[in-house]
């Protein structure tokens, strides 16, 4: 069912929401720290108006891939004569300044803009409005948002995909025709959802955030007297920072670090496992007021698992003051109290239907478990199960509990392949042995050093622990293992 309805006569009646730029950028590369822009292609829409257009190929000072031309049509010899970014600088700033800036997935082109004004000495910031986010908002009964996919579904004119204004001339053209579809109150309200700005805490400095940008890291937020209130860790540092002061307050833990934050800090790590294995340890290191989870424990829980007289498995829980890895191999799940622990246990009862007096849930030596009389257990408690299958139907309950023996005979380096996103080009490796994380290194001799003073015993720290578990056993793309042995070798060539 379609709406009839003219997006230029509702447009609101807002300064801020005037002005707005349709923009494509086309480029020799997916990382805006390291490749370069070929084309720019916007158009300035004021108040639904189109009032100018404005294009240029550019010089990216870099070789342009086969495959980037294959796709966009653009050759090192159409930019051989264009202008740089630097000679257009100027210009382009002048149109795109203060004006909010319309995009398909529009912090991949608002990185490259930001990050080319950057380097020619220009600091620039925009608000921004994501078409696939727009187009997900709107039109949720569709699973693919995607620009070949909106030029298709609504039968869109382009005329040149992935040429920079051709693609920008699709996004005014998307635009215009939402008011077919939907109120001109749903439209703007996903509009005015999109750019909705943090509303910065009054003990803040409004630039704060200058030099920040969207890259994995960890930042601290800190109160009057310089105390930690709050640590936290994201792939998208910026972002994740401004949405603790999104005005909503959703969360009293935000609202509450709005009213005593005075300053903020960040460090930017490799990637996410950096910016996780970052975030436990300064936690831990620091006690933030604010964060509960992932602070240092001087205990853990555990199940481990014995044969009785009878020959029937039970579950024990124990308490460990060290973790180390050889220890892991009897050990079923890891624990923060011992609460914890027998909750897991009962689950694990009544999913398995195991007795308990044998899991330790009822203290009785002998006799039938209170639950066999509500017939939640099979009778192993009175004989009325064999020994061989009811340890069997634990045992295969048990098995996603069991914690993972250390997979190499040595340390290990990790590197994410993503390090070239942060600001610095140095890359970052990770050490790491029997699941401790030793630390990090960025070249040779660091990494000489930090292997000389290891440490003999290794005492495991859980959360350190859960993220190298979930990183080193299904490594996420980009992410490469390599045992120290082969590693020093690679890393004195230069090839890791």
């Amino acid at each position: 069912m379609t709406r009839p309805g003219n997006l230029v006569e509702s447009w609101p009646k807002d300064d801020k929401l005037s002005d707005f730029i349709f923009l494509d950028v086309e480029t020799t590369g997916g990382k805006h720290q390291r490749d370069g822009i070929t084309e720019i292609g916007l158009l300035h829409v004021c108040q639904g108006e189109l009032v100018q257009t404005w294009h240029s190929l550019i010089q990216p000072l870099k070789s342009i891939p086969p495959w980037i031309t294959q796709l966009t049509g653009i050759s090192n010899q159409m930019v051989q004569n264009a202008p740089t970014f630097k000679e257009v600088a100027e210009e382009l700033a002048g149109l795109v300044d203060g004006k909010i800036l319309v995009a398909h997935n529009a912090r991949f082109d608002y990185g490259f803009l930001k990050s080319e004004f950057k380097r020619v000495g220009i600091e620039w910031n925009a608000l921004t409005l994501c078409t696939v986010k727009l187009s997900r908002a709107l039109f949720k009964e569709h699973k693919r948002h995607g620009l070949d996919q909106i030029v298709e579904r609504f039968d869109l004119q382009c005329d040149h995909r992935h040429r920079a204004l051709d693609d920008a001339k699709v996004l005014w053209d998307f635009f215009q025709l939402l008011p077919q579809y939907h109120s001109q109150q749903t439209i703007w309200q996903a509009v005015k959802s999109q750019l909705k700005q943090p509303s910065f805490p009054p003990n803040l400095a409004p630039k704060v955030l200058d030099g920040c940008d969207d890259v994995a890291g960890v930042y601290r937020f800190y109160g009057s007297a310089g105390q930690v209130l709050y640590v936290g860790k994201s792939v998208n540092l910026r972002s994740r920072i401004l949405s603790h002061f999104n005005g909503d307050y959703r969360h009293s833990k935000d609202l509450q670090i709005s009213t005593e934050i005075h300053d903020l800090d960040w460090t930017v790590c490799s990637g996410d496992l950096g910016a996780q294995l970052l975030e436990a340890q300064e936690i831990k290191r620091l006690s933030p007021k604010f964060n509960v989870k992932l602070r240092k424990l001087t205990k853990l829980w555990s199940l481990v698992s014995n044969l009785d007289k009878q020959g029937y498995e039970t579950l024990q829980v124990v308490s460990l003051n060290g973790l180390y890895a050889d220890d892991l191999s009897g050990l079923y799940g890891l624990y923060r109290s011992k609460k914890q622990a027998i909750n897991a246990i009962e689950k694990l009862a009544n999913e398995q239907s195991l007795c308990h007096r044998l899991t330790g849930l009822e203290n009785k030596k002998s006799g039938a478990c209170f639950a066999h009389q509500l017939k939640k257990c099979k009778g192993a408690c009175v004989g009325k199960e064999s020994a061989q299958i009811y340890n069997l139907r634990q045992s295969m309950g048990l098995q996603p509990l069991q914690q993972k023996a250390w997979p190499w005979n040595e340390a290990v380096i990790v590197k994410e392949s993503n390090a070239s996103d942060s600001e610095s080009d140095e890359q970052i490796l990770h050490v790491i042995y029997q699941w401790c994380w030793l630390g990090s290194v960025s070249n040779e001799q660091e990494l000489h050093e930090l292997l000389e003073t290891q440490q003999q015993d290794y005492v495991i720290d859980l959360d350190q622990y859960r993220i190298l578990c979930k990183f080193l056993l299904t490594p996420p793309k980009g992410l490469t293992i390599t045992p120290v042995s082969v590693g020093l070798d690679l890393v004195e060539e230069n090839i890791l």
